[in-house]
Formats: C-alpha cells, structure tokens, sequence
C-alpha cells in the first residue's frame, strides 16, 4: 500500500541579515512517521522547524501540508501542534487548564473539552496531577504536559524542538520510552529537532542528517549508521575509526587501498572519483585473525559496558583505534597486551577527500 504524503517541504531558503542559514532544503513526510532533523548546534534545523510551523517565513520555497500551500499560514491555521524546548506552559493555569487551552481556544464545549482532556490525561499518564500547577511538577511532567497540550488539538503533524534537552539523563531515557509509547498509541506524524543522536537512533523511523544549512542524507536509522553518504554522517552517526589512504587497483567491487597501516581491501558498492580517500570503519565491524584487513598493536585501555569490551588500540603504525569485542572474552585481555584483529572488507566505508 502507498504511504500518504502529509508534508512536503520544497527548496527552503533562508538568509537572516547577510547570513545564509537554509540551502534548498527538500524532503517529505509521510503520515505515522516519526521523522528526526539532525544535526550539530547552528546547523539551522530549528529555523526549519519554525518555518515549518510558520513562527518563520523562508526567503524562498514552499511549504506544502496535506496537499495545500501553507507557506504564508499563519501559525494558528496550519493544523501543526508544536512542544516548545522550555515547554512554555503557562504558570498561573493549573495543569488540566493548561491541556485545555486549545480546545478553549478553538470553543469547544465544556463537555467536550472535559472528555478529551480526560482522555489526554491516560495517554500521558498524568491522571492525579491535573489540578497542580507547573511549577509543583517535575520537568518530566511538564514535558508530558506540553506534548499534551499540543496533542489534544489533533494536529494533523506534531513538531518537537528538542524536548528532552533540559532534562538530566536517567529521566531523558525514561521520556524517551515515554515519547515511544505515546507515538505508538496515537499514531501521529511527527517531526523531532535534535542534536543528540542516540534519541534519533532510538526513536526515528526516519532521520534527515544536517550539516551547516543543508540536508546531507534521509534514511532509516538503519540505512544511516550502515551506509554513510560522507565522512561526516559516519563520523556524526555512532563511533568510527578513520584512516587515510589510496586506490592502488579495482577489481569489479573490490578496491585494494594503500595505506600506513598496510593494504586493506574493501568491497564497495560505487564508483569513486578520487584516488585519495579515507578509509573507516565501525569499532564492532572486526573480527579475529584473518589472512587480509590486519591490524596489530597494543591495548591501551578497555571501557566494559556490559554485553561488549570497548578496546582502545595505539597501533605499531602509531594509530589510535576503538573496537568493541564480546565481554565474555574479558579475561583474555589486558592493558598492554598485544592484539592482532581484521577487518570485514564488506564492513569497510571508502569516502573521497
């Protein structure tokens, strides 16, 4: 079955004074998706969102939800919910009144706003709390609160500005299984700004990656973290070891590369345009002794972090690698000790200088 288009953002541009902050930014989403803009501070993903929201005007661009023209709507008549970053919830209205502002807004009935805000309440699990005020509730259950504000009013796309940020990190990852849940039982399309990439991984089914003003790679978390447009979504997206090296040969997919650390031969999918690359690869993508990919050297120093051993590796070519091995080898390791480790070739990412 065809996924439904519910947002399509076309050729966004936007300057703020003489300074360039959006470069033709284009994508779609689709309804019950659950998209991730992510990217480094300054990157401008929150001027994206807020023109997405309609807080701002782009220079140039379109802005198309649901199959009509909102470039130019107003915030109030775009049917777009948004959760602030400091939650923006009013000080003085108890927490149900805070829920209900919409609705009110919006003159629904007294009944009617009562067994809806009831009914938000359960979804977020904030029943017992509706009479308090914000500031006699955690910044947990003021997150919960903002995000059921903006749901009550069934926008037809919800958007999150890092919602999470100003959160201490036990309860972020609580939030996180939280936002899951609520995503999950309400099916609503939403679109989540942050600069945190385990909250994308965790949650996105899909991820925009930015890199100062532009979209560099949409995909999966999956697609993503495997299969790297560039240097800097594999470097941004989890850990990577990086090398630099040269093509010395091509047979079909496989490409032979020079490099300090010896010959490597890798398997790639694509044509490179350049001789001189950078030659990376993920800290579990190794595996013991082969006859090609080698790498020696000693064991610097190990991190456990429970199902693996994270090793740091300061190599006889005087590189400094990390690999992550299966913690129940544990014992056959130490500071110090000698290592000899290869690498998949079909693990191994090429990316042009």
């Amino acid at each position: 079955m065809m996924e439904k288009e519910i947002l399509r953002v076309e050729n966004i541009y936007k300057k703020f004074d003489e300074k360039e902050v959006l470069k033709n930014i284009s994508f779609i989403v689709y309804e019950n998706d659950f998209f991730f803009i992510l990217g480094p501070s300054g990157c401008g993903k929150t001027t994206l969102l807020r023109i997405i929201a309609g807080f701002t005007f782009p220079d140039r661009g379109r802005i198309i939800l649901n199959k009509r023209d909102i470039t130019n709507v107003p915030p109030n008549k775009r049917e777009i919910g948004f959760v602030f970053q400091n939650y923006a919830l009013w000080p003085h209205m108890k927490v149900k009144d805070n829920i209900a502002y919409g609705l009110k807004i919006k003159k629904y009935s007294e009944d009617s706003i009562k067994k809806k805000v009831e009914e938000i309440l359960n979804i977020t699990k904030l029943k017992g709390i509706e009479n308090l005020y914000p500031n006699q509730i955690s910044g947990g259950q003021q997150q919960r609160v903002a995000l059921a504000r903006s749901l009550i009013v069934n926008p037809l796309i919800l958007l999150l500005d890092e919602p999470l940020s100003n959160i201490d990190a036990k309860l972020r990852e609580e939030l996180r299984n939280e936002l899951k849940r609520i995503y999950k039982e309400t099916g609503k399309t939403m679109i989540y700004v942050t600069h945190d990439q385990k909250e994308a991984m965790t949650l996105a089914k899909t991820i925009a990656v930015m890199k100062e003003k532009e979209i560099v790679q949409i995909g999966s978390p999956y697609e993503i973290y495997t299969y790297p447009k560039n240097l800097f979504v594999a470097s941004f997206i989890g850990e990577i070891n990086v090398l630099k090296g040269k093509i010395i040969e091509r047979n079909r997919d496989i490409f032979k590369i020079e490099t300090n650390e010896g010959i490597f031969f890798v398997q790639v999918g694509r044509e490179m345009n350049s001789e001189d690359i950078f030659l990376c690869f993920r800290p579990e993508s190794v595996i013991k002794e082969e006859k090609i990919n080698i790498i020696k050297g000693k064991i610097k120093d190990y991190e456990f972090l429970g199902e693996f051993l994270k090793l740091v590796i300061f190599t006889e070519k005087g590189n400094l690698f990390k690999i992550s091995i299966r913690a129940e080898e544990i014992e056959n390791y130490k500071k110090g000790d000698n290592i000899v480790f290869s690498i998949k070739k079909e693990k191994l990412m090429l990316f042009e200088e």
